[in-house]
């Protein structure tokens, strides 16, 4: 009898996201209906719970290790991996989306990067490599630090740009702290960048800093003439 109260249960909730969206699920019904798949048989609409008690928010799950999420009663490996895959699942969708696309103004590359670096834990180092009409050739990761800094490879950079031809490129890192506010660092290693682009003719036209919902582009500030 419980199995087929469970059962009608994960129907409803289906039904209910075919017929109307996720707009009007909490937080703990989304990760039960993302559970489903995760987890075939049985309740997990308490392990929801546990989840958004533990890390504090959907966002916070979803950013967590696998690790981590596999320390929450209920949480086997497959379940973990499967939360965990989905924020690096919507950055591949994003990088897909706007290959091809015109991105000519700083504005709608710091755009597309705030959903890039959804789900970023650690601060990230990213080059977007444009052609010479500023559309998006590739989206290239080439070093990922702790939650506060992190250094830049170059050979990794140079490889990047020279594989898929580049003529310009925006520089981009996130501070998962909140803060975007370039540091020395950011400066003196934007200024390296350009430096050792300019010596194969590539452009280095921006570095972008995100942090969550705000952003900052070194181009456009004082302490940086790129």
């Amino acid at each position: 009898m419980s199995g087929e109260i469970h059962k009608n249960h994960r129907e409803r909730m289906r039904t209910r996201f075919a017929e109307y969206g996720l707009d009007n699920f909490a937080d703990h019904e989304i990760l039960e209906l993302l559970l489903f798949y995760a987890i075939p048989r049985g309740d997990v609409n308490p392990l929801a719970h546990r989840l958004i008690e533990e890390f504090g928010s959907l966002a916070s799950v979803l950013e967590a290790s696998s690790q981590d999420l596999q320390k929450v009663k209920g949480m086997g490996p497959n379940a973990a991996n499967f939360l965990h895959m989905l924020p690096q699942v919507f950055r591949r969708y994003q990088t897909s989306k706007v290959k091809g696309k015109v991105y000519n103004t700083t504005d709608k590359i710091a755009e597309y990067l705030k959903g890039y670096y959804i789900g970023r834990a650690r601060e990230q180092l990213t080059i977007v490599l444009l052609d010479n009409s500023c559309k998006i050739i590739r989206v290239c990761d080439i070093g990922e630090g702790s939650a506060s800094s992190v250094k830049i490879d170059m050979r990794k950079l140079l490889e990047c740009v020279l594989q898929y031809n580049a003529a310009e490129v925006v520089l981009a890192h996130n501070h998962p702290r909140g803060c975007c506010l370039p540091s020395r660092s950011d400066i003196v290693q934007t200024r390296d960048v350009r430096d050792l682009l300019g010596q194969i003719d590539v452009r280095l036209v921006d570095h972008i800093i995100i942090a969550e919902d705000k952003w900052t582009s070194l181009a456009a500030t004082a302490q940086l003439t790129i």
